[in-house]
C-alpha cells in the first residue's frame, strides 16, 4: 500500500524547485485584497512557440507545487503518460493561505511594520474563483495563450472546474478527479469539525499564537480526523484488524513465536510492531501513553489510569500521521484552505447549478472512487451527467478518497487513454464496440430449453440471440468467442466495466427524469392558464356558474385539469440538492417549490 503521507516535505515554505512570482496589489472576491501577492508555482516541460500546449494542475488540500512529489507516476514522455511532458508545459500553482510558497498566514504581512506575518490577519475567505483568477494573471505572465487541460484530484478538481467556468475558451480538456461541482454541507461540517479542533486548542488564541508555541495539539487533532475521511471503514478495518502494538524487545522464544503469527507492519508504528491477530504469549502490551509531550496534550493525569487500556495499532498510526503532519504545516493556513473548500460552487453568481453544469461543452473525464466517503462516488456521477460531453471512469478500489494517491498506475492508463482519444475504461469500450453504434443494446428475452423466458443481459455479446439466416456453427463461434472475451477480465475488471454500463443506464434515466419534470412543470402552467381563463370566461358569461356548461364548450377546446399537488406517489422527480428548501408542508409543496426546472 501506498504511503499515506504523499508529502516529502517537512517543513513550511517554498519547496525545493518551486519557482516564485510577485503581482501588484490583488483585489478579493470579499473586497479586502492582498498587497504584493506572491504566488508559488512548479513548472515541466517546454511551453512551445504558440503558447497552446500548456497543463494546469491543481493540488490536492494540504500538497504543494512540486508535482513530482505526490504525482510522479502520471509523468513521463510520450502518450503513455497523462502527462507527457516531452510535448506539454506543465503548470502547478500553489494556492493561496497554503504555507508552500504563497501569500498565506505564515507569509509577511507588508501592512505591519515589524515584518510580521499575516497571522490571523489574513483576508478570509479566498475563494478557489480567486485563485483561478490570480493564476491567470500567472499564466499570462510566462506565455500561455491557451490551456490543453486542466487535471486536479480532490480540491485540484474543483480548481479545474472553475477554470472551465471562469474562462470556458481558454481551457479544452478537463480531468476532474475525486471532486464536485460544490462542497456539500456534509464536507462543510467534517471542515468545521477539523476547525473546531484547532480553535479549541488552549494555544491557538484565536490565530495570533506565537510562531514557536503553535496549536500543535489541535493541528494534529485535525490531521486525524481528517485521515480517516480520506480512508474508507473496510479499509482501515482489514488494515488494522484491531490489532495492538506490543513493546520491543521480547526475548528469543517470544521471537519466535511472534514470527510464527501473521505480522502487519505499519507505516508510523510508534515504537512497536502491529500484529494482525495477536496471540497469547508472555509479552507484555505497549501501555498507552497518558500524555504527549511533543505536542504539550496530557490524555490522563493519573498515568495509571491508561494501564488497563489496549493500545490499538489504529490509535498509534493516527497519533503519528497527526505529529508528523504538524511539522510541515500550519494551523492558521489549515483554517484558511479548508475555507476555500467551503467556497467551492461552480454556479455561485451564474444561474441555475444544473443549468451552469450543462453549459461546460469541454470534453471531460470525470473520475470517481466507489468508496469515497468525503466527496461520495454520486457527486461524480452528478458532474458526469450533467455535463453534456463528460465520460464517468469509476476507481473501484476499498480505499476511499485517497485511492486517487494509491491506485496511480491504473489512474494513469485511464487518463492517458482519454487523452488519446479512446474510452477511459477499455472494458466498456471493448463491450461497447462489440455492438452497432458503439453502445450494448438492451437486454432481450429469450427461450431456454424449457421453453420459458428469460431476460438476457447481453454483456460482450454473451446472449445474443442468433439472426434466424444466421448459421448456427457462426452462432456457436461468436458465442464462444464471446465468453472468452468475459474470461479474460478480472474481477475487478468486470466491476468497472458494469460500473461504466450502469452509469450510461443512470444518464438515460436521469434525461427522462428531467424531461418528466418539465411535462409536470407544464402541466401545471396549464393548469394555472386554465383557472384564470375559467375565470375570466364566467366574469364575459355569467352563465357559466351553472356546472352544467363546461368550459370546453364556451372556448371550443377542452383541457384535463391536473391537481396542483399530485400526491407524493405520483411524484417523478426529488428536489434539487441545495436549492430550495421544502417547505413545512413538505411533499404537498408546489412543484415550482422544488425545483422543477
Amino acid at each position: 500500500m501506498a504511503t499515506d503521507d504523499h508529502m516529502k516535505v517537512t517543513a513550511v515554505g517554498l519547496p525545493s524547485g518551486a519557482l516564485s512570482a510577485t503581482f501588484g496589489r490583488y483585489e478579493l472576491e470579499n473586497g479586502q485584497h492582498i498587497e504584493d501577492v506572491v504566488l508559488g508555482y512548479s513548472t515541466y516541460g517546454t511551453l512551445n512557440e504558440t503558447g497552446d500546449n500548456a497543463v494546469i494542475v491543481g493540488h490536492s488540500l494540504t500538497s504543494n507545487s512540486n508535482v513530482s512529489e505526490w504525482w510522479s507516476e502520471l509523468m513521463g514522455e510520450g502518450d503513455a503518460c497523462a502527462l507527457d511532458l516531452a510535448n506539454e508545459f506543465v503548470v502547478c500553482v500553489n494556492y493561496l493561505a497554503s504555507p508552500y510558497g504563497s501569500s498565506s498566514p505564515v507569509t509577511p504581512d507588508p501592512g505591519k511594520q515589524n515584518g510580521e506575518s499575516y497571522a490571523a490577519d489574513f483576508p478570509t475567505p479566498v475563494t478557489v474563483r480567486d485563485n483561478v483568477r490570480l493564476q491567470r494573471l500567472l499564466l499570462d505572465r510566462l506565455g500561455v495563450r491557451h490551456l490543453r487541460l486542466a487535471i486536479g484530484g480532490s480540491m485540484g478538481s474543483m480548481l479545474a472546474l472553475e477554470w472551465a467556468a471562469t474562462f470556458p475558451d481558454f481551457v479544452t480538456e478537463l480531468v476532474l478527479i475525486a471532486g464536485c461541482g460544490r462542497h456539500t454541507d456534509w464536507a462543510i461540517g467534517i471542515g468545521e469539525a477539523q476547525r473546531f479542533s484547532i480553535m479549541a486548542d488552549a494555544k491557538f488564541k484565536g490565530g495570533q499564537y506565537a510562531p514557536k508555541a503553535p496549536p500543535l495539539a489541535g493541528l494534529a487533532t485535525s490531521r486525524m480526523m481528517a485521515m480517516l475521511s480520506y480512508r474508507a471503514p473496510k479499509s482501515v478495518d482489514e488494515r488494522f484488524a484491531r490489532g495492538v502494538m506490543e513493546n520491543p524487545g521480547e526475548c528469543a522464544d517470544e521471537r519466535v513465536e511472534k514470527e510464527s503469527a501473521d505480522v502487519v507492519s505499519v507505516e508510523g508504528k510508534l515504537g512497536g510492531t502491529l500484529v494482525a491477530e495477536p496471540k497469547p504469549r508472555a509479552a507484555t502490551a505497549m501501555r498507552k501513553p497518558s500524555s504527549h509531550g511533543d505536542i504539550g496534550c496530557t490524555a490522563h493525569a493519573n498515568e495509571s489510569a491508561s494501564e488497563t487500556l489496549p493500545y490499538f495499532a489504529v490509535e498509534s498510526y493516527l497519533q503519528y500521521q497527526g505529529k508528523k503532519f504538524i511539522q510541515r504545516f500550519d494551523a492558521n493556513c489549515y483554517i484558511q484552505l479548508t475555507y476555500t473548500l467551503d467556497s467551492h460552487d461552480v454556479a455561485r453568481g451564474r444561474g441555475a447549478y444544473e443549468d451552469v453544469l450543462r453549459r461546460l461543452t469541454h470534453r471531460t473525464l470525470v473520475v470517481g472512487i466507489t468508496s469515497d466517503v468525503l466527496y461520495p462516488f454520486s457527486l461524480q456521477a452528478e458532474l458526469a451527467d450533467l455535463m453534456p460531453n463528460a465520460e464517468m471512469y469509476a476507481i473501484d478500489s476499498p480505499h476511499g478518497h485517497d485511492a486517487f494517491l494509491i491506485e496511480i498506475k491504473e489512474l494513469n492508463k485511464a487518463i492517458a487513454r482519454f487523452r488519446r482519444g479512446e474510452r477511459a475504461d477499455p472494458d466498456a469500450a471493448r463491450i461497447a464496440n462489440r455492438f452497432p453504434g458503439g453502445a450494448a443494446p438492451r437486454s432481450a428475452p429469450r427461450e431456454d430449453v424449457e421453453g420459458k423466458t428469460s431476460l438476457t443481459i447481453p454483456f460482450a455479446g454473451v446472449g445474443r440471440r442468433p439472426d434466424e439466416n444466421e448459421n448456427e456453427n457462426e452462432s456457436e463461434n461468436a458465442s464462444g468467442s464471446s465468453l472468452g472475451v468475459l474470461e479474460t477480465l478480472t474481477e475487478g475488471e468486470l466491476r468497472g466495466a458494469v460500473r461504466a454500463l450502469e452509469r450510461e443506464l443512470e444518464k438515460s434515466r436521469a434525461r427522462e427524469e428531467r424531461q418528466a419534470r418539465r411535462a409536470d412543470a407544464l402541466l401545471q402552467e396549464v393548469a394555472r392558464l386554465r383557472d384564470e381563463a375559467s375565470s375570466t370566461a364566467k366574469t364575459l358569461h355569467p352563465r357559466l356558474e351553472d356546472d352544467s356548461v363546461s368550459l370546453a364548450s364556451s372556448f371550443g377546446y377542452g383541457l384535463r385539469l391536473v391537481p396542483a399537488n399530485p400526491p407524493p406517489s405520483a411524484r417523478r422527480y426529488q428536489p434539487v440538492y441545495g436549492e430550495v428548501k421544502s417547505p413545512a408542508n413538505g411533499a404537498d409543496a408546489p412543484i415550482a417549490a422544488l425545483g422543477a426546472f
